[in-house]
């Protein structure tokens, strides 16, 4: 049993950081803030909170999550951590994806590479003895 850290409630924490009821809230937010860009594909950022009534900080954070895709008033409004390219979705443009990813790729190839000169090493002490 957790806390839910927006409204307090004691909860049996399963998949979600909030409580059912606010998780519930949480998806009502989600879903009018979509059914307003549906209805108003070129808003900006600005408009769709004042719209919805939702903090840009909490739009922000959908869009982040990869869950919201913005309008296409937004473009330029969000943008690449890395680069400051402007995105759609996520945190991150695909090039900056495909950098982060290829680090990743070199950084466990260097420690596949290290355990196999290990081993090697344990092998040739032992055969040298």
């Amino acid at each position: 049993m957790v806390n839910c850290p927006r409204c307090g409630k004691l909860f049996s924490r399963v998949k979600s950081p909030i409580c059912p009821s606010c998780e519930k809230e949480e998806e009502q937010t989600f879903q009018q803030i979509r059914q307003f860009i549906d209805d108003n594909e070129n808003c900006t950022l600005s408009e769709l909170s004042k719209g919805t009534g939702v903090s840009q900080k909490k739009i922000l954070r959908y869009i982040h999550e990869g869950r919201l895709e913005i309008s296409k008033g937004m473009r330029g409004d969000v943008r690449c951590k890395i680069c400051s390219r402007p995105i759609t979705k996520g945190q991150y443009c695909d090039a900056c994806l495909i950098k982060i990813n290829q680090n990743i790729y070199d950084v466990f190839t260097q420690i596949n590479e290290q355990k196999k000169q290990v081993s090697t090493m344990h092998i040739d002490e032992k055969s040298h003895k």
